[in-house]
């Protein structure tokens, strides 16, 4: 089901992209210039409202933690990524997806939520005509994910206080992060 939650948000990332070409290849007046900007923000709002299922069904109650561990290639993972694109997009952010061969054992839906919680905290973090590289390293015990943004990073008292399991605005990170 939740899988199904996700791919249902792909024509709705084809047809925020549809309109975005059509801004960039027309020369329209700005009423219909306005109408499609209102349509992606729309479009935007339907995937943010899949996006808090989605997270609604992964928040972990306390104390308990239910896990579907399997093995999956983690190209899979980056695919699904990689259809959120309009978000960067839309920011004048390029993301970059690197492909992958690696198979993992892992739970899959957290594993999707980690990365593209991140992936959206690096999006944030970015500056215009950024870049937002996923990646994956394997090694025999192992396989690292990276997520590498050009942004300014945290500093020495947000770094400290990143994994304090409370979220804050001081420091700009949140349930999101937490979580993963």
């Amino acid at each position: 089901a939740k899988m199904a939650v996700i791919n249902s948000i792909t024509p709705f990332i084809d047809r925020m992209l549809a309109e975005i070409h059509r801004l960039k290849t027309r020369k329209e007046d700005e009423k219909t210039i306005s109408k499609r900007f209102t349509y992606i923000l729309e479009l935007t709002d339907t995937i943010n409202e899949y996006n808090s299922v989605l997270t609604n069904w992964i928040e972990l109650r306390k104390g308990e933690l239910n896990l579907h561990i399997e093995s999956f290639k983690l190209q899979e993972i980056f695919d699904i990524i990689s259809g959120g694109r309009t978000a960067f997009v839309l920011k004048n952010i390029k993301l970059e997806v690197v492909g992958t061969k690696a198979i993992v054992k892992a739970d899959k839906t957290l594993t999707l939520f980690m990365i593209n919680t991140i992936a959206d905290n690096a999006r944030k973090a970015s500056k215009d005509n950024g870049l937002v590289k996923i990646s994956a390293t394997e090694t025999e015990e192992y396989v690292e994910i990276s997520i590498s943004d050009d942004g300014e990073g945290m500093d020495e008292e947000q770094l400290l206080t990143v994994f304090n399991h409370q979220p804050s605005t001081k420091t700009q990170h949140g349930f999101g992060l937490m979580n993963c």
